[in-house]
């Protein structure tokens, strides 16, 4: 029997089948497949091919085994833990326009994390990696904010903390730092700093210099460009793996493969781009604006991978292997209990910008785990696999739960479909299903 999970697709006479789970696809023609549903029966590799990809089952059971045995990787996935944020600061000294950092500033105070709390929580991630280390994964401390080097002394103190931990317990094996900047605060200590830890560095940066300058401007209103592009030189001047994070925005969208490649004549290592979020977007680009960018910022993203290397942006690159490991693709976020926040002022969140009051990091006892916390699970009701907002998408395996802070933002409910995340899953979706002809 055809399995409840095959679907096809039609493009110039040609047919595309695959498993809706785990996209393997198998091609042939029109007459073909029509030939093959009038009857179910077609030559002995093609038939062998449906069932090889669990297009043909049995009987229905093997269905629900195989949508079981989905779900319980995917659960598994989001059960590790593999990246510790530490909010080092709420403030920031930009006040760039399509940023939330300001009003979340404004709202529950310039707080710096303190260095017990942050030395707490690095003890808290490591009660974490103890219980599900996985020495193929790659793991990330990422010292963020608002502007993260407005509190260097915590990261000053968190690095010898992180090293000397790491020795004694001995995992992870795979550990990479990293700091995400606007850049403005970047000198000669932060440079030696970064050097000695082996940190990564990210700076923001959105194109020339009145693209930039438009939105990416200081407290006072000033632009900024100057200065980022100081910094990024004197970062890859001395050896620092420098990565840019390019946030789409209407001055950029038709522009990213230009910003690409000046950033990569800078010595910039890898890019990502961002999709503007929340209620910042509908300020930029208006409510009836929404569906447009979203629609453009993803084929944005597809013509820019496509005149480099496909899949080179992190985002994409991440979807990519997904579809060539025929996985289901588990997040755009990790914030489904892949990830632990600690916030500026010691709070613990499973999202850098969503102030959960899941309990305090000196507080909660060494036993604490953030996929086991209500709310993460209730968040977990996002995800494609289980959200009814894609019962329907045929393209779910690659669209990702996206960002639940924007969700509510712009739809007042938490478990609305992220559209962003949405369309742009879709988009890649149809170029890869059709790659492998």
């Amino acid at each position: 029997m055809i399995s409840k999970y095959l679907q096809v697709r039609e493009k110039d006479d040609q047919v595309v089948v695959f498993h809706e789970l785990h996209p393997d696809p198998i091609y042939c023609s029109l007459q073909k497949w029509e030939q093959f549903v009038s009857n179910q029966k077609g030559d002995d590799v093609f038939v062998e091919g449906l069932k090889k990809r669990k297009l043909i089952v049995d009987q229905d059971i093997d269905d629900q085994a195989e949508y079981g045995a989905v779900s319980a990787r995917l659960q598994r996935k989001h059960s590790q833990a593999g990246t510790l944020y530490l909010m080092t600061s709420q403030g920031c000294n930009f006040n760039c326009r399509y940023c939330f950092v300001p009003e979340l500033a404004r709202k529950f105070g310039e707080s710096m994390l303190t260095e017990e709390n942050a030395i707490t929580g690095i003890n808290l991630w490591y009660e974490h990696l103890k219980e599900t280390h996985d020495p193929n994964m790659e793991y990330f401390v990422i010292f963020y904010g608002g502007e993260p080097l407005l509190n260097k002394t915590v990261i000053e103190k968190s690095l010898p903390y992180l090293r000397k931990i790491r020795s004694i317990i001995g995992l992870p094996d795979r550990l990479s730092l990293m700091i995400v900047t606007n850049g403005l605060l970047i000198d000669d200590s932060i440079v030696s700093m970064c050097k000695e830890h082996g940190i990564m560095v990210v700076v923001s940066f959105d194109g020339s210099k009145p693209v930039h300058d438009s939105l990416r401007v200081d407290i006072l209103g000033n632009g900024t460009y100057e200065a980022v592009i100081i910094a990024i030189k004197k970062l890859v001047k001395s050896g620092i793996r420098t990565f840019g994070s390019v946030t789409i925005t209407p001055q950029n969208i038709n522009q990213l493969e230009g910003v690409s490649d000046y950033l990569t004549k800078l010595g910039i290592e890898k890019i990502g781009f961002n999709f503007i979020k929340g209620k910042k977007l509908i300020e930029l680009v208006g409510k009836d604006g929404v569906g447009q960018y979203c629609e453009q910022a993803a084929k944005a993203v597809l013509g820019y991978s496509h005149s480099h290397k496909f899949g080179s942006e992190y985002q994409l690159e991440k979807k990519v292997r997904a579809f060539n490991e025929q996985d289901f693709f588990p997040h755009d976020c990790t914030c489904y209990g892949s990830q632990l926040v600690i916030q500026p002022d010691g709070q613990i969140s499973n999202c850098p910008f969503f102030k959960a009051g899941i309990g305090h990091v000196k507080e909660v006892g060494k036993d604490f785990r953030i996929w086991n916390q209500p709310l993460v699970r209730e968040w977990r009701k996002r995800l494609p696999l289980y959200n009814q907002g894609f019962k329907n998408n045929d393209a779910k395996a690659l669209c990702g739960a996206g960002c639940a802070w924007s969700s509510e933002e712009l739809y007042g409910d938490i478990l609305a479909v992220d559209q962003i995340s949405r369309i742009f899953g879709e988009e890649v979706f149809n170029e890869l299903i059709w790659s492998k002809q």
